[in-house]
């Protein structure tokens, strides 16, 4: 071996580590992904770039997003230093070329990225049953991971597998039911529902008969039903969500709530955008021009609009909201060609991979939140290669 490949093989190693850790360790994650960096460049995979480029068109619209967001800090009115920070949330998107040319034609690297977070999140769910059932107090990583839908991910990753697997299909069925259980009854999030319920019906889809979704459709009705009367917590939610809802006053945006002050910011975004909606404001502004905008109203402020649509539009404007959406786009396009070359269940997956994003960053902003985009960055390296299939 030479001593380039051994670069490259450590690199691998690192990818797979920073995929371990992306779930619970800001700070392991970093380090690994530094030390991936360092083998990528020692191994000169990173020559591979042009032609990774050419096979994914995914990779040259994550570099396209991060230039635009670069440009953005020549323009914003946030200081420099915040505006670096902002711009550095998003460089997830840039690891999409790089781990593609790292791991250019090596083989088993979709499965063991998939493997290597599953592994991770196993370990968050552990730690969240035991703190759930007051075998060990709370901590930082059962406090982590609160608010986190984009987890529902997983549940459909482990159906899949259950379904397609032969040997360890019980194993695989219990690990969904132990996370369905984890969805509704303990993580608490709005947002992994509907995500979880999105992923349902898509798998629903992809895999069975109209004859056999509808009969699926029924049981899981009756299923819905079950848990809304047996989950404290989507009761709750649930009538929280509708009390919202009616008692929201769109014209006064005074809202308190978690819901009302989503769908305040949300006007206010729409009133910011009319004004810069080409180019938008510059990267990092959001907070500087919210603020300015609600001065003297009975507004809350907020340095994001909880919307990965609105902050892009607000800060690099209909440019950067169209890049965006094409983020979404063509790995969706890319899914209709894997299932011409017969290879649906990635192509499946990756369907899976866009859906539970899409969907989050309506009521969040997942690119700019280091947990979401990991794992979307990971699923599409693994899913989207066409060439890389293992």
């Amino acid at each position: 071996m030479t001593l380039p490949e051994k670069f490259q093989r450590n690199g691998i190693y690192a990818l797979y580590l920073t995929c371990f850790t992306c779930l619970f360790s800001s700070a392991l994650t970093a380090l690994f992904s530094i030390v991936m960096l360092i083998c990528w460049l020692a191994s000169g995979t990173f020559k591979n770039i042009p032609l990774i480029i050419k096979e994914n068109s995914i990779a040259l619209l994550g570099i396209v997003f991060c230039a635009l967001l670069l440009i953005g800090v020549a323009y914003s009115p946030a200081p420099l230093e915040t505006a670096l920070e902002f711009f550095k949330k998003y460089r997830v998107l840039l690891y999409i070329p790089i781990i593609l040319s790292l791991t250019k034609g090596q083989p088993k690297i979709a499965v063991n990225i998939v493997n290597a977070l599953l592994f991770g999140y196993l370990l968050v769910l552990v730690n969240a049953y035991l703190v759930d059932f007051d075998l060990i107090s709370m901590n930082k990583l059962a406090l982590k991971r609160q608010g986190g839908g984009f987890l529902a991910i997983f549940a459909y990753l482990v159906l899949q597998r259950a379904m397609l697997g032969k040997k360890r299909r019980f194993l695989w069925g219990g690990f969904f039911l132990i996370i369905s259980y984890d969805i509704f009854f303990i993580l608490n999030t709005r947002t992994g529902w509907l995500i979880f319920i999105a992923l349902t019906i898509l798998f629903l889809f992809q895999y069975f008969s109209i004859k056999k979704q509808l009969i699926f459709y029924v049981l899981s009705l009756f299923l819905a039903f079950g848990i809304f009367y047996t989950s404290h917590s989507v009761q709750y939610r649930v009538n929280e969500t509708i009390n919202d809802l009616k008692n929201y006053d769109a014209t006064k945006k005074n809202s308190r709530t978690g819901l009302g002050l989503r769908l305040d910011w949300y006007q206010n975004s729409i009133e910011l955008i009319k004004k810069k909606p080409v180019f938008g404001y510059g990267t990092g502004a959001f907070g500087i021009v919210h603020k300015s905008f609600v001065e003297g109203t009975s507004t809350e402020h907020a340095t994001d609009p909880h919307n990965e649509f609105f902050l892009t539009t607000v800060q690099i404007g209909f440019v950067g909201l169209f890049v965006l959406l094409a983020l979404f786009i063509d790995p969706v396009l890319r899914s209709f060609k894997l299932i011409r070359r017969k290879e649906d269940a990635q192509a499946f997956a990756l369907q899976a991979t866009v859906l539970f994003l899409f969907i989050g960053c309506f009521f969040n902003s997942w690119l700019l939140s280091s947990v979401p985009s990991h794992i979307f960055a990971f699923l599409i390296i693994a899913f989207y290669p066409i060439d890389q299939i293992s």
